[in-house]
């Protein structure tokens, strides 16, 4: 029987998205960048994630606050935690197809593991979406110099609060919530007050930002953006949550009382965090699908394994036509899911921020000023000048308007709700099929099938992003 999925002879993203072959005419080095993530990621997830999986799971099921750093450093010293920052910088150079592509295979090896070290890109993909070239110089500076010292830097993404979760992504639920969390102008800059649950990372985030309204009165309108480093004074992490999956990723509960945050740190003020947000969560949703996709498949590879050792009346399982029919109809699902998802990470690459990473301009200034210059203080003290970084912010902002926004938040509804569904159908069909035998821990499917539920309810419940894809698409005409 062939081998499929992270054990197959060869790598096969070409033979997985056979429109990559056309594409990959047109832009033979973007696809052969994707093809190298393949084979990279894949190494990765059999050689270093595969192994530890159910270890780990059952470790952190009895403390969710357990870190293999062994497993963290392995990962680190492949260049995990900074593949979105450019090549010229020590980074991999990935942009949304590599990491989309790479996440698959991490995530067939398991989710858990993935989501602690990659949802750690959220502060290079913050820093993009402000494109505030100070933000972004400090951000690549202090990842990369921490990637070779070998030391770890998390960030995290507080958004969820105890009253307020999923009405964050929903434009009239966000207007009408009643937030708990407070933020009072002072001099020179603001205080923090409250609490942000369900922040993934959040018990090991060396800095964070903060999305909060200025006014809980007009959410909405006041929604902004607050820099906030693990060491203020009045901050604090609550308690690491004890989950049905997902364990070897902490969720943590943070608490802030009187935290001050300096005017400078106020990535966007108040009246301009929904923007940043929907950005940021265009991009984290298709991602969440993405987390789908590779659960599912994980989980079919797994029950096809499983078929092949397993005999029944003198034959393997995996020989019996209902099998077949199954595996078949899971796989054609699979397939399906993986084409939109790869369509929006390539079309996030046309129109998203990283499109202005690979302009030719970009990418000549990358290659030909050294690296001390790109990442030293003095071209981050130029940044920082007004007249620069204003410059700088209003031409991304001018490359990625608020309508590309928009199209792309709904785009990321869609492959959000058809991988976590995708993932929860997949996961529980499979263990229909190998029975009480092969549900147990030591096969993995169970665990697959605890981790799938979650990608239901990352960044947002399924239900609003329906809504999501349905008011960018029908609205107006439904009205």
């Amino acid at each position: 029987m062939q081998k499929w999925g992270l054990f197959a002879p060869g790598p096969d993203l070409l033979h997985n998205a056979p429109f990559l072959a056309k594409l990959k005419k047109a832009f033979p080095e973007y696809v052969e960048r994707a093809q190298n993530a393949q084979v990279y990621a894949r190494q990765i997830a059999k050689d270093i994630i595969l192994p530890k999986s159910l270890i780990l799971d059952e470790i952190c099921a009895m403390d969710p606050a357990y870190v293999d750093w062994e497993l963290w450093k392995e990962l680190n010293r492949k260049k995990t935690s900074i593949c979105m920052i450019p090549e010229a910088l020590g980074g991999l150079g990935w942009g949304f197809l590599d990491m989309f592509v790479a996440i698959e295979e991490f995530v067939a090896a398991d989710v858990s593991t993935t989501a602690f070290f990659m949802f750690n890109l959220f502060g290079p993909v913050c820093a993009f979406v402000e494109f505030k070239p100070e933000i972004c110089l400090s951000m690549m500076r202090d990842l990369v110099s921490a990637q070779r010292r070998d030391e770890p830097l998390f960030f995290a993404w507080a958004l969820t609060e105890p009253a307020c979760g999923t009405d964050n992504l929903n434009e009239d639920a966000c207007r009408t919530q009643k937030p708990t969390f407070q933020v009072t102008r002072v001099e020179g800059g603001y205080r923090l007050n409250g609490i942000k649950h369900f922040i993934s990372n959040g018990s090991l985030a060396h800095s964070m930002l903060v999305i909060a309204p200025a006014n809980a009165a007009n959410p909405l309108e006041s929604l902004a953006c607050f820099f906030v480093p693990a060491k203020s004074q009045g901050f604090s992490v609550g308690r690491v949550e004890k989950k049905m999956g997902h364990r070897a990723k902490q969720t943590a509960e943070l608490i802030f009382k009187d935290v001050f945050v300096p005017d400078e740190n106020v990535w966007e003020k108040p009246g301009r965090g929904w923007r940043h947000t929907m950005e940021v969560l265009a991009v984290s949703t298709g991602a969440v699908g993405m987390l789908g996709l590779g659960l599912a498949r994980g989980s079919l590879e797994r029950c096809i394994r499983h078929c092949q050792a397993t005999t029944i009346k003198g034959r393997p399982l995996i020989e019996e036509n209902w099998v077949q029919i199954a595996i078949a109809d899971m796989m054609a699902k699979i397939m399906t899911v993986r084409a939109k998802l790869l369509d929006f990470a390539i079309g996030a690459d046309a129109l998203l921020v990283t499109r202005i990473l690979d302009k030719p301009l970009v990418k000549a200034a990358l290659n030909i000023l050294p690296e001390k210059l790109l990442l030293g203080q003095s071209l981050e003290a130029l940044a920082k000048s007004p007249g620069v970084s204003e410059l700088v912010s209003n031409f991304k902002h001018a490359q990625v308007p608020d309508e590309v926004v928009a199209y792309f938040k709904a785009q990321g509804a869609c492959v959000k709700v058809a991988g976590s569904d995708l993932a929860m159908e997949v996961s529980s069909r499979v263990l229909d099929i190998v029975g009480l035998e092969g549900a147990g821990h030591a096969f993995g499917m169970e665990k697959i099938f605890r981790d799938a539920k979650a990608t239901q309810i990352y960044e947002g419940a399924n239900q609003v992003g329906r809504l999501a894809l349905f008011a960018h698409e029908l609205g107006d005409a439904a009205s």
